[in-house]
Formats: structure tokens, C-alpha cells, sequence
């Protein structure tokens, strides 16, 4: 800036100045709107809860969404932009965790438009997160019996986390359901099942006398047999298959379940579709009818007849029971007897 003398000078620059000032107030600042964490804990949530979703779901929705605030992506409601949620949910290294972090966000987002608080839905664009699923195996009668035996071995389990892994095995039920298994469920000899996944998940199983001895061993919390969180379940059944070195995940006693039941035991695959809350018999068929999971060696024997390689079959399975059997026996002749 120059200037004749001093005094033009600081003419001048008064006069950018005041030049400068008018500038900035000329243009209009951004008006942030409520966060994701508070549209999700004032409008969101409260929505899923009128619509009377189950309390399984709202955990579950509640757990999914505590991960993007621990991510830090907890953001004015305005601020997010397609490539901003696009390169969070690429930063998720596991991709059937990737397509739940977009489904929750979508869901939220479109909540927000519907109530006036954004313009348009950011996720709208965003192409779907990709994940091939990986289908479920079923234990061998081997990894069963190894399995059971190292967990009713444990002293670093209670005896009700114990019987949990023993009461999915032995009834075919998913993580949460069986998490969700209450004293007011018992009905004479049949057990209802508070489905999760489907409408028709909601069901009644028989309660076989195995079962009804485990519940019996059980001491509830507040009516719940087994008040331990997913992950909880999820992470002692991975650390088990680490040490015996098995590739399964819980869900896999759910399928060696289903598959027993079928191709062992003989149920009709209908009676089965219905204890598993399964949509269609097609499901069950189709995920369900694979003896040579259980006994590989066994199934492809060319020198065994039909009824041979069942019956081997049947034996090995009641091995599994009677490892089940023998530890509720020993646990509850060891239960100091009341007055």
C-alpha cells in the first residue's frame, strides 16, 4: 500500500479495511443443523421404538450406531456429503459391516428428510456396499465332541454361559434368540421361540427333556436364562474355535442343528423348516441337506449301505448327547442341596 505521506496511507488502509468488514458480511454463514447423534437420540430412535420393534432390534440399532460415533463421524446433519459417507463406510474393513453402516445411515437420513431437517438424503447416490456371503458349515461329530468338551471344561466360564452354547446346539437357535430365551416361555412340554428375523420366526419348539434339564440347571436373571450381550457370546465362541483351530462362527451350531435333525434323525423337512422359523421349506432344503458336513469319510463310503452310514451317524451324534448329559449330571449332583 502506498502513499504520499503517512496519513494517506492509513487512509487507505482504513478504507480497505472497512472494504474488507462489508465483505464478510455480505456473505451468508452456515447454519449447522442438529448432529447425526442428536436427530438419532431425539427423533430416530424414538421412531423405531412407536413402531414396537422388538428389544432385540433396538439394541442392535443402538449398537450399530454407537460404532460410527466411536468412529468420529458424528456430524451436523448438513455437513455430510456422498463422498464423505462413501469413503467412512470404505474404511470399514468388513464389508457385511459396511452394508449395515449403510442401511443405518440411509434409514436415519431419509427419517431426516421426512422430518424437515435436511433437504435431500446424502446416501440416496451411494452405490450398495458389496458383500458375498459366506454360507455356514456344520460341525463334524468330531469338532462337536472337541467343541463341548473344552467349553465344559473351562473355569473361566459360568456354568449358564456354558449351557448357552449347549441350548443353541440342542435347539437350533440364533444368537439373539437364544439370548432372548425367558422362564415365561416354557408352556408344558413345548418352548416358544421369539423370533427375530421374520414374522414367522416366532414359533414354538418342542422341549425335549435334555433341554428342559439344562433350563432346570440354570439359575435365570431376571427371567432371562442366559442376560449376556452378542458379543459377549460372539467372542468366547471365536477364542474356543482358535484353540481347538476350527473355521466355524456361532451361527454354525444353529446349522449343525438343522442338518442332524434332517439327515440323521430323519425329521420331516417341514417339521424342521418350522423349529428353525425358516420363511420357506425351500430354505431348509436348501442350506440344510449336507450329511457329508457332518462325516465326510462316513457319507462317501462306497461300501456302506444307507442304513449302515446312518447308523454310524446316529451313533456318533448321541456321543455329542451323552458329553451334554454327562456334564448337566455332574453339575447338578455337585449343586449343594437346598433346605
Amino acid at each position: 500500500m502506498y502513499g504520499r505521506d503517512v496519513e494517506e496511507i492509513e487512509f487507505k488502509f482504513q478504507q480497505k479495511l472497512n472494504e474488507i468488514k462489508a465483505a464478510g458480511k455480505q456473505v451468508p454463514k452456515q447454519k449447522h443443523t442438529v448432529t447425526l447423534s442428536e436427530f438419532f437420540e431425539t427423533i430416530y430412535l424414538p421412531y423405531k421404538k412407536n413402531q414396537k420393534r422388538k428389544e432385540n432390534t433396538i439394541n442392535g440399532i443402538i449398537y450399530n450406531f454407537s460404532y460410527i460415533v466411536k468412529q468420529g463421524f458424528d456430524k451436523p446433519m448438513n455437513a455430510y456429503t456422498p463422498q464423505k459417507i462413501e469413503e467412512f463406510l470404505f474404511s470399514i474393513q468388513l464389508t457385511r459391516k459396511r452394508q449395515l453402516m449403510q442401511g443405518l445411515l440411509n434409514n436415519i437420513f431419509k427419517r431426516a428428510v421426512l422430518s424437515s431437517v435436511i433437504k435431500t438424503n446424502p446416501c440416496a447416490v451411494i452405490e450398495r456396499m458389496i458383500h458375498k456371503s459366506v454360507r455356514g458349515t456344520a460341525l463334524t461329530f468330531r469338532e462337536q465332541a472337541e467343541y463341548f468338551k473344552l467349553v465344559f471344561s473351562s473355569k473361566n466360564l459360568s456354568h449358564s454361559l456354558k449351557c448357552y452354547f449347549a441350548f443353541v446346539y440342542l435347539t437350533g437357535t440364533r444368537r439373539t434368540e437364544a439370548l432372548a430365551a425367558n422362564v415365561n416361555d416354557i408352556d408344558g412340554d413345548t418352548l416358544k421361540i421369539n423370533g427375530t428375523k421374520t414374522d414367522g420366526s416366532l414359533r414354538y419348539i418342542p422341549l425335549t427333556p435334555l433341554v428342559k434339564k439344562l433350563l432346570d440347571s440354570v439359575e435365570p436373571v431376571k427371567g432371562k436364562y442366559f442376560p449376556y450381550a452378542g458379543k459377549t457370546v460372539d467372542e468366547i465362541f471365536y477364542e474356543n474355535n482358535k484353540l481347538l483351530k476350527f473355521k466355524h462362527k456361532l451361527h454354525d451350531l444353529r446349522h449343525t442343528f438343522g442338518t442332524i435333525q434332517i439327515c440323521v434323525r430323519k425329521i420331516d423337512v417341514k417339521t424342521v423348516s418350522l423349529w428353525l422359523g425358516h420363511s420357506t421349506i425351500d430354505t431348509t432344503l436348501r442350506i440344510y441337506t449336507h450329511p457329508e458336513q457332518l462325516d465326510r469319510a462316513t457319507f462317501l463310503s462306497g461300501t456302506l449301505q444307507e442304513n449302515e452310514k446312518n447308523a454310524i451317524l446316529l451313533s456318533q451324534y448321541q456321543r455329542v448327547i451323552y458329553i451334554i448329559e454327562d456334564y448337566l449330571s455332574s453339575y447338578t449332583q455337585n449343586l449343594p442341596k437346598k433346605p
